[in-house]
């Protein structure tokens, strides 16, 4: 005789009791699933944080200058700057060549052609870059190594040339850096001449076809206030 084994029924009780306990392993495992996920996201973070981080660092051929920018900024009571002088090396020419600052087109420049890597002596171009930032930083009115603000029109005046750029501001009553100045003052000094868009200077040095309409940004990636706490 077959006999069918029925399921023991359940009391309400049981039911709720059974009921909780499923809902409390959902919760549980989507909390975990939760927590996963946020670790993964961290993980991937921190990792792109590092590889940013150590992609804005002096590198090595402009650390080898060091020794030399100090000596030579402690000359033109610039030690204070000695950061951000490495950093505009960096910007320029990541510590290549024999014109490291790229400073052969400033008014410094008095002993080669001033025109592009006139400048044969890695040393007199530290000397000249020097100097124009020196004078860069005084036209700002900079009163240190933090204050960012000041140092940006520095920056961008050491790359458009000083004196017509601080000309410019004043006679616009500017006193802070912003891009779409600096992109006004391009303009002005191009004469009206763009880049064309497929010119690989276009995006990342700006629109119009005069120096680097976003330097001081570019500049400060390798500038951290941390080494001159």
């Amino acid at each position: 005789m077959n006999t069918k084994h029925k399921k023991p029924t359940l009391t309400k009780k049981q039911r709720h009791r059974l009921r909780v306990q499923q809902v409390r392993r959902q919760k549980i495992f989507l909390t975990c699933l939760f927590l996963l996920i946020v670790g993964c996201i961290l993980l991937r973070f921190s990792k792109f944080s590092g590889r940013q981080e150590k992609a804005h660092q002096i590198n090595a051929a402009c650390e080898a200058y060091r020794d030399e920018v100090s000596s030579e900024a402690a000359q033109y009571d610039m030690s204070d700057y000695v950061d951000l002088i490495l950093a505009v090396m960096m910007q320029e020419s990541s510590g290549q060549g024999t014109d490291p600052m790229q400073s052969s087109e400033g008014a410094y420049n008095t002993r080669y052609p001033q025109q592009p890597n006139g400048i044969t002596d890695p040393s007199y171009s530290i000397s000249c870059g020097i100097q124009e930032l020196k004078y860069a930083l005084e036209k700002a009115v900079c009163t240190g190594p933090t204050d960012l603000s000041k140092i940006r029109l520095a920056l961008q005046a050491y790359n458009f040339g000083a004196d017509s750029y601080f000309a410019y501001l004043e006679e616009n009553g500017q006193t802070v850096w912003t891009a779409q100045s600096a992109q006004a003052f391009a303009q002005m000094a191009s004469g009206n001449t763009q880049r064309d868009e497929d010119d690989p200077l276009h995006d990342p040095a700006g629109p119009w076809d005069y120096g680097d309409q976003y330097y001081p940004d570019h500049v400060l990636r390798y500038y951290h206030l941390d080494n001159n706490s």
